[in-house]
């Protein structure tokens, strides 16, 4: 018995000792939890407070008399994590379901956010401001944007006015007297026509607005194009003009031609203005280089006026003249070279001079270009002596409502081997052959009356075929966002008007591919060079003969045939445009400024194509321009008028 009362003792001791230490741990505990910096809150069911450590009350002094009405305690079964807004605090509250005595309960973990919350309104605030800058300078962009575009629509129109009455006027005569007078206003009209191009453009490199294409074109027709325009100043001046392109060019190199064609021009310009006697000589050569690419010079050589040494570094910086009795002698901006410059470095080119007062100038510019795919190394055409062919007997149709169009197609069609494809002149037309006939491929204009080309091409989708038609839209909007609507509309690709010959070739050769063709037959689409007309080169910005060689190859009786035609048709054309003018029908002014949009630019005549082209912009946002725009279009109508009674 005293051994087990002993160990009994001993029992009860240890057993002291354990609550005793247990009771210790207990109170360090809650310590911790009613010290912690953090209000912590025990609720039951109702709402009612169990315990709140000494942060709690700080932090809510009302919370024993306010109990479940206390914002912290609101609502809490109604969400697991939230925001309590009290005074001028707010926190972070954690709700944890749990259990006191077996009841439902909740602890409440509250977390000062009061700081973090007013850093991200700061934030947000800051992010709003910058948003609402960058919408602003997006907004002011596009103001600007639509500035200039009106702003050269506005001060071109009346200046292609003036021009196009006083040249009208020096052909009508009037005596001396009256004649130096009218030239001189031609003259002037033409120079100051310049300039607004010029500082219109430069205010494009300035912004950002102007990128370059990534196209392949053909360096021998810019070229031809550029001596037909220049090559009258040049004789006008008693000067000889001289272009010179090297064998080994490509026929094809990638690039924006528009680009190359407008720093042709500038230099070109340029050295004409500053050459009394002499020449001018381009010259176009280079060499394949590391890369695969082709190294293009571009070099402009005068017999001019030259420039100073000291002046050369200046030259190409805007608004400057190498002296200033230079821009009062000879005129211009000053942007020019600086235009030419921007455009230059656009394309990953440079430009270089050489000069020597009273001896002559050398402009060169140097940029690498990709040979265009069909025009690889001499070693490659070896290797591959055949090529893709077209599939000529496609069953092919053509859907437009102008005689030109449908002419200029059916010529190109023929040159590439298809000597059978239909012809219609309606959309409605199109869907009712098209189910006789179930044609391969449709080269589909966009804009037609009664049904346009976009209904025409969704209804025929519609239709129920083993075999779905290739449809190929020709269009002449040439703006951003026209090819994503022709393929909205379920056509598969995009031309636009006026239609080039090989962008056509190439396109037929994707979408219906036939067997290969030999080398000898490689040029049977090419455009070939035709000398150009001397009688006829004084009406190059009206009406490009080129362009008409290119389908008659100078055969005088398909020219006359072919004007004829266009002739005719303009004229009816432009008295619909006259009567929906007087109706103030706009909407039907523009489906006709449309349509003799398309027939100009295939036929040449590039200048009524321009301004038709502005006119295709204005309705329905700016139609209240269109009557001022209508005189241009007919001022424009009876120039073209007049060359092609000469011709004929």
């Amino acid at each position: 018995m005293p051994f087990l009362n002993k160990l009994l003792g001993f029992r009860s001791k240890n057993m002291q000792q354990l609550l005793f230490q247990a009771k210790n741990e207990t109170k360090e505990v809650a310590q911790i939890v009613q010290n912690t910096p953090y209000p912590l809150i025990q609720v039951n069911a109702d709402g009612d407070v169990l315990f709140a450590n000494a942060a709690a009350f700080d932090a809510f002094p009302d919370l024993s008399a306010a109990q479940m009405h206390h914002p912290a305690i609101q609502n809490i079964h109604k969400s697991d994590m939230r925001e309590v807004h009290y005074g001028d605090k707010i926190y972070h509250q954690s709700i944890i379901p749990t259990r006191v005595n077996n009841e439902e309960a909740y602890t409440l973990y509250c977390y000062d956010i009061t700081v973090q919350k007013k850093h991200e309104k700061n934030l947000q605030k800051a992010y709003a401001e910058t948003e609402k800058a960058r919408i602003s300078a997006e907004r002011a962009k596009e103001a600007r944007g639509e500035f200039l575009a009106n702003m050269s629509h506005e001060l071109r129109t009346p200046m292609n006015g003036i021009i196009g009455l006083s040249d009208i006027l020096v052909d009508l005569g009037g005596g001396d007297d009256k004649q130096d007078l009218i030239e001189a206003i031609n003259s002037s009209a033409r120079t100051l026509l310049i300039l607004l191009n010029d500082i219109l453009d430069f205010s494009k490199i300035e912004a950002g607005e102007l990128s370059v294409e990534s196209i392949p074109f053909d360096v021998r027709k810019i070229v031809q194009q550029i001596e037909s325009l220049q090559k009258p100043m040049a004789s006008q001046k008693g000067l000889i003009m001289e272009t010179r392109v090297a064998e080994n060019v490509p026929k094809r190199l990638v690039g924006d031609p528009s680009r190359v064609q407008q720093i042709l021009n500038n230099l070109i310009s340029n050295a004409l203005k500053f050459t009394k006697e002499g020449s001018v000589i381009l010259r176009v050569y280079g060499d394949v280089n590391g890369s695969g690419g082709f190294a293009l010079n571009i070099a402009v050589q005068d017999t001019g006026i030259g420039i100073p040494q000291d002046k050369q570094g200046q030259i190409f910086e805007k608004f400057q003249q190498a002296e200033t009795s230079t821009a009062r002698q000879y005129g211009g901006t000053g942007l020019g070279l600086a235009i030419t410059k921007n455009l230059t470095e656009l394309m990953g080119g440079v430009i270089s001079i050489t000069s020597r007062e009273n001896i002559g100038t050398n402009f060169t510019v140097s940029v690498v270009l990709p040979i265009a795919a069909e025009q690889e190394s001499k070693e490659m055409s070896d290797l591959q002596s055949d090529r893709i062919g077209l599939n000529t007997a496609s069953k092919i149709m053509v859907v437009d409502d102008h005689p030109i169009n449908l002419l200029f197609i059916r010529k190109m069609l023929g040159m590439f081997g298809f000597d059978d494809f239909d012809e219609v002149t309606s959309g409605k037309d199109a869907i009712e052959l098209y189910k006789q006939k179930r044609h391969d491929l449709i080269i589909m204009d966009c804009q037609m009356p009664e049904m346009d080309g976009f209904t025409a091409a969704r209804h025929i989708r519609q239709l129920q075929s083993d075999k779905q038609p290739i449809i190929v839209a020709a269009t002449a909007d040439a703006m951003k966002g026209a090819k994503e609507k022709c393929i909205a509309a379920g056509m598969n690709d995009y031309i636009s008007k006026p239609i080039d010959k090989e962008k056509l070739h190439g396109l037929l050769v994707h979408w219906i591919p036939g067997d290969a063709v030999m080398d000898r037959d490689r040029q049977a689409y090419a455009i070939q060079p035709t000398p150009a007309d001397n009688g006829k080169q004084s009406d190059a910005a009206i009406f490009d003969w080129s362009r008409l060689n290119e389908f008659t190859d100078g055969d005088k009786e398909a020219e006359s045939k072919i004007i004829s035609i266009f002739k005719d048709g303009l004229a009816q054309d432009i008295q619909a445009l006259q009567v929906s003018l007087r109706d103030k029908n706009y909407e039907e002014w523009d489906s006709w400024v449309h349509k003799i949009y398309g027939a100009s630019s295939h036929i040449g005549a590039n200048a009524l194509a321009d301004v038709c082209d502005e006119g295709q912009s204005l309705f329905p946002e700016r139609a209240d321009k269109i009557p001022e725009l209508h005189q241009a279009v007919i001022r424009e109508y009876q120039r073209v008028h007049e060359v092609l009674q000469k011709a004929v």
